[in-house]
């Protein structure tokens, strides 16, 4: 998880770059691009075994979810400060929790309930409604999150069958073509210095999604995405410095808000955890 949040932020900091050349579409179809030849790549090594999957339609639902959710969190990366887009993106284990309880059958109890409320109201110290001008890219954002958060449960049910690379190879090739239909009628070619950003572009988005992929497959989804946090505080220093974007204090009053939510749920998960080995104590693999 340490992995997916270094690789969130690059993937941030390339999409802005990129921005100033290119539209959105375009930067995700040269991320899906350069991703998927770099697993098409990986394929030989390892073996093309690897992405055989009993869930095509599965894995399509979940990657046309997940080409929304991407698009909404790029359109809010280049609108409102990037601390303002992570921040708010850490509504993302909220959303996760509560989608999980509903269809993985993780538990939900009573600290996920008040970690959920917490959650919330993070979400309205950040965004300040009545008292400050919401920027529509906030609520692009927070669709994201959501989003993203039914991505994550859909990773959870096929990860049990499914390798990471299996994830990330029918993920680029269900995204590539969408991307690629709606970057054609404003396509433009990067400039030279641009270049180098593409790269990263692709590689870091094949980072995020295998690390994100392996921590799925050691934990439940609601404990995984909260260790994501470590995030914010790197990428308000890394905005400050490259882009002078000021350190509003309100993103991180909320940000803190949201993570003491998500403690809640993170203990509420190693209590059902622990009650599931004593109910269980030799657990049968599916």
């Amino acid at each position: 998880m340490l992995g997916t949040s270094g690789f969130a932020i690059l993937i941030g900091i390339s999409g802005r770059e990129l921005s100033s050349e290119m539209s959105l579409f375009q930067v995700m179809f040269c991320r899906n691009l350069v991703c998927l030849t770099a697993t098409i790549c990986a394929m030989y090594f390892i073996g093309w075994n690897t992405i055989r999957t009993r869930f095509v339609g599965r894995h399509v639902v979940r990657n046309i979810i997940h080409f929304l959710a991407t698009y909404l969190w790029f359109f809010g990366i280049v609108s409102i400060p990037m601390a303002e887009v992570f921040a708010l993106e850490f509504t993302t284990p909220l959303w996760t929790a509560i989608l999980a309880a509903f269809f993985l059958r993780e538990r939900f109890g009573a600290r996920r309930v008040v970690g959920t409320l917490l959650g919330f109201i993070g979400v309205l110290v950040i965004l300040r409604p009545g008292l400050a001008m919401i920027h529509p890219a906030a609520f692009a954002v927070i669709g994201s999150a959501m989003m993203l958060a039914t991505m994550y449960v859909l990773t959870k049910s096929v990860i049990t069958y499914d390798s990471p690379w299996t994830i990330l190879f029918w993920m680029n090739l269900v995204q590539l073509p969408i991307s690629l239909t709606f970057a054609i009628p404003d396509w433009t070619w990067p400039s030279t210095p641009l270049i180098p950003w593409v790269v990263l572009v692709g590689v870091a988005g094949f980072g995020i999604h295998y690390s994100i992929s392996k921590a799925l497959v050691y934990a439940d989804a609601s404990l995984v995405v909260p260790f994501d946090f470590f995030r914010l505080p790197l990428i308000a220093i890394v905005a400050w410095l490259l882009y002078n974007e000021a350190l509003d204090p309100f993103v991180f009053i909320g940000a803190m808000i949201m993570v003491g939510g998500n403690v809640l749920n993170v203990r509420e998960n190693r209590v059902g955890t622990k009650n599931s080995l004593v109910n269980d104590p030799e657990p049968e693999n599916d």
